[in-house]
């Protein structure tokens, strides 16, 4: 059992270590224009909150957050080139960098928060602000990102996010349920241990018992044999 335990949490950590190394979705700007860097989740559920950092996603919230929404309007702005300009209610929480500038080259996280554990949604995106750049990833007003290489990266790092989450939490269970187990081995383990050491006292103290016993038996047949000697003494003389 335990060369299993080691085994899931072996796979574990190179499924974690393994899925840490991904391509991000790469978007380009040009310096002075807007750049979009496209963020989209399902409201089948209803609206979330989520934010937007410098960097690439952390364990929780973002790193240098610059905006912040409850899922129907922002509720932090660091500055005001950052605005989201999609639909909240229907799930576009793309950020908008007005005016971009080569500093604002870089990682940034959209992390959309769910409830649960390892359940958000977390997509980095690079992006590179050049001088004489062929654009910026834009929608239009059909709703369609008109760059299919940032699509199928889009649904290629969703689905990794998904697969990461649900198998981070097997891990976590394979390991909580292999927790217990070995907590209940050695609670059983000692209860055992523990009647034996019980038993063996029990035993103990019967033979010591039985040995006083034994020997306060040896001394009242001695008196007697004594007694019935003096007797005898008597009777010859």
């Amino acid at each position: 059992m335990g060369d299993v335990g080691l085994a899931q949490l072996w796979g574990c950590y190179q499924f974690m270590r393994r899925d840490a190394v991904v391509s991000y979705v790469q978007v380009n700007g040009v310096v002075g224009h807007p750049a979009t860097l496209p963020c989209t989740y399902s409201t089948a559920s209803g609206v979330t909150t989520m934010c937007w950092g410098r960097g690439a996603c952390p364990i929780s919230h973002c790193l240098e957050e610059i905006v912040w929404t409850n899922g129907s309007h922002v509720t932090f702005q660091k500055h005001l080139r950052y605005k989201l300009k999609g639909k909240l209610s229907e799930g576009d929480v793309s950020l908008t960098i007005e005016n971009a500038a080569q500093t604002d080259s870089g990682q940034y996280c959209c992390r959309v928060e769910h409830r649960g554990w390892f359940n958000d949604m977390k997509l980095t995106l690079s992006l590179e602000i050049k001088p004489d750049g062929n654009g910026t990833v834009t929608q239009s007003s059909d709703g369609l990102w008109h760059n299919n290489q940032t699509h199928v990266s889009l649904a290629q790092n969703s689905w990794m996010t998904t697969s990461k989450g649900l198998y981070i939490g097997i891990c976590i269970t394979a390991v909580v349920l292999l927790t217990v187990l070995v907590v209940v081995i050695t609670k059983k383990y000692l209860c055992i241990r523990n009647k034996l050491e019980q038993l063996n006292m029990v035993s103990l103290n019967d033979s010591q018992t039985g040995a006083l016993q034994s020997a306060a038996e040896v001394g009242v047949q001695a008196e007697d044999n004594i007694y019935i000697i003096e007797d005898n003494l008597y009777v010859m003389d």
